[in-house]
């Protein structure tokens, strides 16, 4: 197999290495252990490995053989952007609830990439079938490519596989402002289910496949369209996205997804529709919100660091919606900041009593339902408009 060592192959080697491994390594676990996360991810990245290979093997000189290895470097489905957008926005769903499960409802958005990869085959197909063997000319690439070979680089078509994309990626954005909702109306402890390496994951592939999409209008823009050099480069952005992503997304901790139950798609939104949407009036708001107060003060429920709305509606012998919209209309706050600022009551009165004297802060936040320094820190300061610091030092000094 030819393989020319140069800077520009050998820089994109590992890369590529390091997305076909940790495909592999993903496929495998998420076939052991029943991930939908990680076998998207796992194409994900061997999608990314195979747009890689076409620059790596281009400059390692495949190309210039004029043999098998040229027909391969026009037949085989490198550029696979048009699956990219789909496979994103599934990914996310499987992660941000953990009973998400591929349906025949989401056919829908397959279709466009399924009929990319059949105009790949249709080209393979119809080449070989009706114009093998190629004439030995230029145009033909002296014998290793057909008519229809480079159908899938129309500009027209490269454009409109990002067009898709940058619509799922938008779809992406949105479901995640949904998701970040969904967390704050549900749990009190936020962090070990928020993990803001998700938001960069999704960051790192959108990234990648932008800064594909803006060296292809270069590309189509200039006048010179052989300057491959400078396309590198493109690819080897790519190649360094690919190490974090494979990494990050290897690693991630399956406790923090054990309880996220999301659905994006539950509530779909009609695109013009300005109409209030009507909402179910829930009686004696007053009444509730007064047995939700004294309940929080007699059983103090916010101690338990993983509480969550679902485990308040059980103790109160409600819904989650009814319990949803009597801490958001009745208190103003969503669940999230309605039990912190219960922890919060409760450290300062902790405060108050000299208990900083006897234990640490943080053990005083842990006592108090926070699970974690830097949640404490944010909700400290954000009910109380001062860090825990600041407050024990204007604290009156006892005689």
């Amino acid at each position: 197999m030819p393989f020319d060592f140069n800077i520009y192959s050998s820089l994109l080697l590992p890369a590529f290495i390091q997305a076909i491994l940790f495909s592999g390594l993903l496929f495998y676990r998420g076939w052991k252990e029943e991930k939908l996360n990680d076998k998207l991810l796992g194409l994900l990245l061997l999608l990314n490995s195979f747009k890689i290979a076409f620059w790596m093997l281009g400059f390692a000189g495949w190309y210039e053989t004029h043999d098998g290895y040229t027909s391969f470097m026009f037949y085989f489905p490198f550029n696979n952007i048009i699956w990219m957008g789909p496979l994103l926005y599934f990914y996310f769903l499987s992660l941000s609830n953990t009973a998400f499960k591929l349906e025949r409802k989401h056919l829908k958005h397959f279709i466009l990439p399924l009929c990319w990869w059949a105009m790949i085959i249709f080209k393979l197909v119809a080449d070989h079938s009706f114009y093998y063997p190629f004439p030995d000319s230029a145009d033909s690439q002296y014998g290793t490519k057909g008519p229809w070979a480079e159908l899938d680089k129309l500009d027209w078509l490269v454009v409109l596989s990002y067009l898709i994309f940058f619509y799922y990626l938008l779809l992406t954005i949105r479901s995640y402002k949904k998701y970040r909702d969904y967390v704050r109306e549900n749990f009190s402890a936020t962090d070990e289910i928020r993990f803001d390496w998700l938001r960069n994951i999704l960051y790192a592939i959108s990234a990648g496949v932008i800064i594909g999409f803006i060296f292809t209008l270069i590309a189509l823009l200039r006048e010179n369209g052989s300057a491959y050099i400078f396309d590198w480069y493109g690819y080897l952005f790519l190649g360094l996205i690919t190490y974090y992503i494979s990494i990050a997304g290897y690693f991630i901790k399956p406790s923090s997804l054990q309880k996220l139950h999301f659905a994006a798609e539950t509530q779909p939104e009609i695109p013009g529709d300005t109409r209030p949407k009507p909402v179910e009036p829930i009686p004696e708001l007053d009444n509730w919100k007064e047995k939700l107060v004294r309940y929080m003060e007699q059983h103090k429920p916010y101690l338990e660091p993983e509480l969550n709305l679902s485990d308040l509606a059980k103790q109160l012998v409600t819904n989650t919606s009814v319990l949803s919209k009597v801490i958001n209309d009745g208190t103003g706050r969503n669940f999230n900041d309605f039990i912190n600022h219960y922890r919060v009551a409760e450290v300062i009165e902790k405060l108050k009593s000299k208990d900083h004297e006897k234990m640490t802060l943080l053990g005083i936040a842990y006592d108090c339902g926070f699970n974690s320094k830097a949640t404490f820190n944010r909700a400290f300061k954000k009910m109380a408009g001062t860090t825990p610091k600041e407050f024990i030092s204007n604290l009156p000094v006892s005689g």
